[in-house]
């Protein structure tokens, strides 16, 4: 008996003293257990509350007992910034991989699930879709482009393709007259299709997009020594939007 009353303690001790370790932050969190923000390196107790100071924040983090983890708020928790949360209500495991749309689009309804159900995230140097030809024809007569919002400016930019895949240059994209700007800072984005022969635009879809920098790769990259590509996928997955293991692999043999 006394063995397990012991054995009880010592499991009771070990759930106290867990603690994670921030590998990735985006926003700001503070942890009012230690009295300052999260930044990378952090060590956050199990016992910490804490609260979100900017819209979207979140966290990634390491046990080393229990795995990858994710803090942001959902739902259930609400958005005020004023309000402080238990870290046992914020925190998840890391999602497993997630699929994006395989195969070609061929319509605009393909555009908007492929889009606009979820948030993409984009890496690296460009982004391809397969389309449909005999739907969307592309050529310099015919082809997409985008418009977003920047600093309450409308831009617009011509999508550029690769026979049937449309190909999105992420340095072109996130850029103004040769300058690049801040991705985090372009809002409202929408594609269209152009007809040259009937001068008019087609609207396609929302674009539900995020942008994932090469310093963020480096970063996460620099967390993990083995399956580095699956781990930062999940991690990107959790936090920013949907990829592949496959385009965290292009992305890292770029940098």
């Amino acid at each position: 008996m006394r063995y397990l009353v012991l054995f009880l303690i010592l499991i009771a001790f070990q759930g106290k003293s867990q603690s994670y370790t921030v590998i990735h932050i985006i926003g700001k969190i503070y942890d009012t257990q230690s009295g300052a923000y999260l930044t990378k390196g952090t060590k956050v107790e199990s016992s910490a509350n804490l609260r979100f100071d900017s819209d979207g924040a979140r966290a990634a983090v390491l046990s080393s007992s229990q795995g990858r983890f994710v803090i942001q708020q959902n739902q259930s928790t609400g958005s005020q910034s004023d309000i402080v949360y238990a870290l046992t209500s914020v925190i998840s495991p890391v999602r497993g991989r997630l699929s994006t749309r395989a195969g070609s689009t061929n319509n605009a309804l393909d555009f908007q699930k492929h889009f606009n159900e979820g948030t993409i995230a984009l890496l690296g140097k460009s982004y391809q879709v397969t389309v449909s030809p005999s739907t969307f024809p592309m050529s310099e007569s015919q082809f997409f482009y985008a418009q977003y919002q920047y600093n309450n400016e409308t831009i617009n930019k011509k999508v550029g393709n690769d026979e049937d895949n449309l190909v999105i240059d992420l340095n072109a994209f996130f850029s103004i007259d040769g300058n690049a700007i801040d991705p985090s800072q372009v809002t409202n984005v929408k594609l269209y299709y152009y007809d040259v022969s009937k001068g008019s635009s087609k609207f396609i879809t929302d674009m539900d997009i995020t942008f994932v920098t090469n310093e963020t790769l480096k970063s996460l990259a620099g967390e993990f020594e083995e399956n580095v590509a699956e781990s930062i996928t999940k991690i990107i997955n959790s936090i920013y939007g949907k990829c592949t293991t496959e385009q965290v692999e292009q992305a890292l043999a770029e940098l």
